[in-house]
């Protein structure tokens, strides 16, 4: 039975053991997903703190711009300003052809527009870089469980055996027990035969 209450004791010890390992991963994904390093921000909300009239007008101005009604409009506009000046509806003739008027508003109107859109360009930029930030935080947090949660499998592995280890002795014990007790029994059974 000593041999038995040593095994015993051994596989108690590993089980112990095990569980502060299993405390101790607990600890480090907590600490993890914890850590600065992993942290992900929303880049919507960062870019909204910055957000200036500027950028705003830059915004808007590329999304009207960069339409289909947009497009769609202005080509009516300038198909408009040129029938009218050929043909001279109404008597009006303020832009002959060549329509310089025409070209001079054009050229302003590419002028403005142009750095507005690449103001907004420039946003969309950061907010693809703080998007990209993201995703590499949001890999390395993953990885880092993913770390983890193999090491904890493992010892979960490694526990299940000596739980299973634990398990057979105390069916072996029982065993034991249970013939130690049939002996018992039976020779207390001759005793009080031959007593009587």
């Amino acid at each position: 039975m000593e041999n038995y209450a040593q095994q015993y004791a051994d596989i108690k010890k590993a089980m112990r053991k095990d569980e502060a390992a299993f405390n101790k991963i607990d600890r480090r994904l907590t600490q993890k997903i914890n850590n600065e390093d992993f942290k992900v921000i929303d880049a919507d909300k960062a870019l909204q703190e910055n957000y200036t009239f500027g950028k705003r007008l830059a915004d808007k101005v590329a999304k009207v711009g960069g339409s289909w009604g947009f497009v769609i409009s202005f080509v009516v506009f300038l198909v408009g300003w040129m029938f009218i000046n050929v043909m001279q509806l109404f008597g009006w003739h303020f832009d002959p052809y060549p329509f310089i008027l025409l070209n001079l508003a054009l050229s302003c109107i590419s002028a403005i527009q142009a750095p507005i859109i690449m103001m907004s360009q420039n946003r969309a930029g950061e907010k693809d870089d703080l998007d990209r930030r993201n995703d590499y935080h949001v890999k390395l947090r993953s990885e880092e469980e993913l770390k983890l949660l193999h090491a904890k499998v493992d010892l979960q592995t490694k526990y299940n055996k000596h739980q299973s280890q634990l398990n057979q002795l105390q069916m072996e014990m029982l065993i034991r027990i249970e013939a130690s007790q049939r002996e018992k029994n039976i020779e207390d059974n001759l005793q009080n035969k031959k007593d009587d």
